[in-house]
């Protein structure tokens, strides 16, 4: 009984540390991959507030200077909508023989 364990107990505390060692690493890879998909989420959250940003100032230079708006003749000029009107397209269905 003593040699089982004198031969087993050796091997135990070594497999003990292999499997520990192993979940550590995996474990520091599975931080690091945490990490990197918050910072890439944050980034591109940033990047969408930036691009919102962007796109309404952009609009509001592009309605401040509209062509049709401030013309000389008055009378030639038709009023032009700066947006244009979303139509609703309806649901059909399409029947293939």
């Amino acid at each position: 009984m003593k040699n089982k364990i004198r031969f087993i107990l050796p091997r135990l505390i070594a497999l003990t540390v292999i499997v520990g060692l192993a979940s550590l690493i995996m474990g520091a890879i599975f931080k690091l991959l945490l990490v990197a998909t918050i910072l890439f989420g944050i980034g591109s959250f940033a990047m969408a507030k930036m691009r919102r940003r962007e796109m309404r100032s952009f609009k509001m230079d592009k309605a401040s200077v509209h062509p049709g708006m401030y013309s000389a003749s008055r009378t030639n000029s038709a009023i032009v909508p700066l947006h244009k009107q979303q139509r609703v397209k309806n649901a059909t269905i399409v029947p293939v023989y």
